[in-house]
């Protein structure tokens, strides 16, 4: 039994304890300790499996306070219940006589594997969640986007505007959780610390930071750990050698600053993270005007030290970042200090300095392409349309690339941008050229994972995310979306484990208890999604409304109807329209065809002019069996003027991430199939089988994914394909058996006897799942 650090996160059997929160989680099930009696939790722990006296406890957990032994015991009995340590034998704590206790659960570090591990997305389901209220991060949002869909669709830089916040709110509370082993040369800028009298330049301070990573990372074979990560250690007192195992890197480099009248210092220390020991130190006194130089100094010491030889590239990409302007550089360091806050204010001041900056100095291509990915972040925070985005960003970035063509910032801001407007083949090879020039950029491998992963191609977003993580080990988010591209190559245990580590770095979001419950969907637990769903409810002080129709769309796999139609009532939509598409299948699933014709005619879902509810309406009427309808409901969605490029109808819709996971094209080509458009509905189909094709052959395995391919290849006629489809899709977790029997996907395999006991078999293993779902009040 390994010791354990008095601040990593660790496993104590099946709970994962987080000292630096006080907290221990168990699935879904959060509780959080009182000091005292995380204390004596971490005491036992420390022990490896050896009794520890009273005394001791008393020692250690009540330092300098007078009580007596029934303190220890009265802390431990609470610690027990906690636990659910009440059988006999114990399982956690158990009592020494005449000596003390002993902790006979396992203890490993938070990544290590073993036979305790906490149980997996299949296993049994978690209890209820009490996690408790803050304020989430900023989350990106879009009206009529499914809730898994609103994780990923937002411009460009609005996961890395995600992070930024996350971190400025939990910064000083992040668990310890210690990646692999580091590269050979590799440094984090740690904040530097304002030394004026007044404190009065933490902005200085934190531009200095942020800017010198960007000066390091110019230089070739030294890795630099993004800013993210390394500013969660702002205002935290922890072992150099500790963080240096957490952000995975052989060197810190820290530092203070002193300004006076018009003169700054800046104290610097290059530091050995493997055993502490400083390998370099110095103070630079400059005006005010030479911060710049200041900058470049620091970085060519760095790599003197470090033995890293200058090659004229990265001596071109120093003089890229030079301005001549002293107060234009000023303020750009402001500017870099703003761009952090992931704040919409914040970033309208960041935004108005680099204008300002370049004003002053309009030869500067580094605030070309800042200004440029603040006016990203900007449209991020105002919900800009796609088409709208390129008149304020397009120009600063052409101007940047004439200053200079291989400046990889630029390449890595358009990139976002043209994924932001749905040209991903050129995103993908500008965010390529951008990570060429600059292999720190975690961005650019985040945004590229991003793009790979929505276009259903999950090894090769596993690749990005696993550069980004390592380079950005804390970012929360980067580990919640690696768990997604984990779970589509249906390699469950270790996306739980990435989603855990999600939920330890961003223990108040709804974020990774949203991507658990999607998780557990996957496998078929429904119950165990459930729950998922409301600890994510209970995350958030005022919950998304996507949270409640991903609940709705739960009890409906199912074919549960009433507590679906409590879910949908239980959040509000952004458009009354929205609302009734949402509630339609629920109607369905409740009264057949004739209740849903009601209730069409009543909300007149078919009169809207969005095209989510129009989409759905197109649904309904297929339903219905009213071909001709569905065709013209389609043909208007299509139209719409708040369509989403790709909307439902592309890989991630294939995915599951709708209520059905279906594609617009199959109900065109079932529609078309049934007036007797044989030719068109082929030709809508085969689109369909080649996304397919392709996402499989790219590593997806989800059940949702061949549930579709049956039902295009049951359309086409090719019964045997579609139950070797829907066979591999019930042994992923496929349970939408009550669908099945009500759409017009599979009429041509009712006749078939291996169709028929494929549903009488999952149906039955829904039947105690159902069972299980409403024997529990909590669901």
């Amino acid at each position: 039994m390994p010791a354990a650090s008095p601040d990593s996160s660790l496993w104590i059997g099946e709970w994962l304890v987080n000292p630096a929160l006080d907290t221990i989680s168990r699935g879904a099930e959060t509780h959080k300790l009182e000091p005292r009696t995380m204390r004596l939790l971490m005491c036992l722990a420390q022990a490896e499996g050896r009794s520890v006296s009273l005394d001791h406890l008393l020692a250690e957990v009540w330092t300098g306070v007078v009580v007596g032994s029934a303190s220890v015991y009265q802390t431990v009995s609470q610690l027990r219940k906690l636990l659910g340590d009440v059988e006999s034998p114990p399982r956690y704590i158990a009592t020494v006589p005449r000596k003390g206790y002993r902790l006979v659960a396992t203890v490993r570090p938070m990544e290590a594997p073993a036979d305790t591990a906490p149980r997996s997305a299949e296993s049994a389901p978690p209890a209820e969640a009490e996690p408790s209220a803050a304020a989430a991060p900023p989350a990106p949002a879009h009206a009529a986007a499914p809730k898994r869909t609103r994780t990923w669709i937002f411009w460009g830089t609005g996961i890395f505007v995600c992070c930024a916040a996350a971190l400025a709110f939990w910064g000083k509370k992040l668990p310890l959780l210690a990646p692999a082993t580091a590269a050979a040369n590799s440094i984090a800028v740690l904040p530097f610390v304002d030394m004026t009298a007044d404190k009065s330049d933490q902005s200085l301070c934190d531009g200095l930071t942020e800017e010198l990573s960007n000066w390091l990372s110019q230089i070739p074979t030294l890795r630099v750990v993004a800013r993210t990560s390394a500013f969660a250690f702002q205002g935290r007192n922890e072992d150099v050698r500790e963080i240096g195992k957490v952000l995975d890197t052989t060197h810190l480099l820290e530092g203070s600053v002193r300004h006076f009248d018009d003169h700054i210092r800046v104290t610097v220390q290059l530091i050995d993270a493997h055993d502490g020991f400083h390998e370099w130190s110095s103070s630079f006194d400059r005006t005010a005007s030479d911060t710049i130089a200041l900058q470049e100094d620091i970085s060519r010491a760095v790599a003197e030290t470090l033995k890293i030889q200058l090659t004229p590239e990265a001596q071109r990409e120093f003089a890229a970042r030079r301005t001549a302007d002293p107060n234009a550089y000023r303020q750009y360091l402001l500017a870099r200090h703003l761009d952090q806050q992931a704040t919409s204010e914040a970033t309208d001041e960041a935004a108005e300095l680099y204008a300002q900056v370049l004003k002053a100095d309009p030869h500067f291509v580094a605030a070309y392409a800042r200004l440029a990915r603040a006016r990203l972040n900007q449209s991020y925070y105002r919900s800009t349309p796609a088409s709208e985005l390129a008149a304020g960003v397009e120009p600063l970035i052409v101007t940047a690339l004439g200053i200079d063509e291989r400046y990889a910032d630029a390449y890595a801001v358009r990139g976002a941008l043209r994924a932001a407007q749905g040209r991903n083949p050129e995103a993908v090879e500008d965010l390529k050229r951008a990570i060429s020039l600059d292999p720190s950029d975690m961005a650019a491998f985040a945004e590229l994972g991003r793009i790979q992963l929505f276009e259903g191609r999950p090894r090769e977003a596993l690749e990005s995310y696993e550069h980004a993580v390592s380079l950005d080990p804390l970012n929360g988010v980067l580990h919640n979306q690696r768990c997604m591209a984990l779970e589509d190559l249906a390699r469950y245990d270790e996306a739980l484990q990435a989603c855990e580590r999600a939920r330890a770095l961003l223990p108040y979001s709804d974020l990774a208890f949203d991507t658990l419950s999607w998780l557990a969907e996957s496998r078929g637990s429904i119950d165990e999604a459930l729950r998922w769903n409301s600890a994510a409810i209970k995350a958030d002080p005022h919950p998304d409304v996507e949270l409640y129709r991903t609940r709705a769309t739960l009890y409906l796999v199912l074919g549960l109807a009433a507590p679906a139609r409590k879910a949908l009532e239980s959040g509000h939509g952004p458009t009354q329209q929205f609302e009734a598409a949402a509630l339609a299948r629920t109607v369905f699933c409740e009264g057949g065809t004739d209740a849903l014709r009601r209730y069409l005619s009543s909300v007149r879902l078919d009169q809207s002019t969005e095209s989510i509810p129009l989409m759905e309406a197109a649904y309904a009427h297929l339903l219905l069996g009213d071909a001709a309808k569905v065709k013209e409901l389609i043909a208007r969605a299509l139209s719409a003027p708040d369509l989403q490029t790709g909307f439902a109808d592309g890989p991630w819709d294939a995915r599951g991430q709708s209520d059905t996971g279906s594609s617009y094209r199959v109900d065109l080509a079932t529609a078309e199939l049934s007036l007797g458009e044989r030719a068109d509905a082929e030709r809508e189909l085969d689109i369909v089988l080649a996304m397919l094709n392709r996402m499989i052959a790219g590593g997806v395995e989800r059940y949702a994914t061949y549930e579709l391919r049956a039902k295009v290849y049951a359309l086409k006629g090719r019964s045997d394909d579609a139950m070797r489809d829907l066979d591999k899709a019930a042994a992923l977790g496929w349970r939408r058996t009550w669908w099945a029997s009500h759409e017009p996907y599979f009429a041509a395999l009712e006749s078939r006897n291996d169709y028929q006991t494929l549903l009488a078999r999952v149906a039955a293993s829904n039947e105690k799942l159902i069972e299980r779902v409403q024997s529990d009040p909590a669901l």
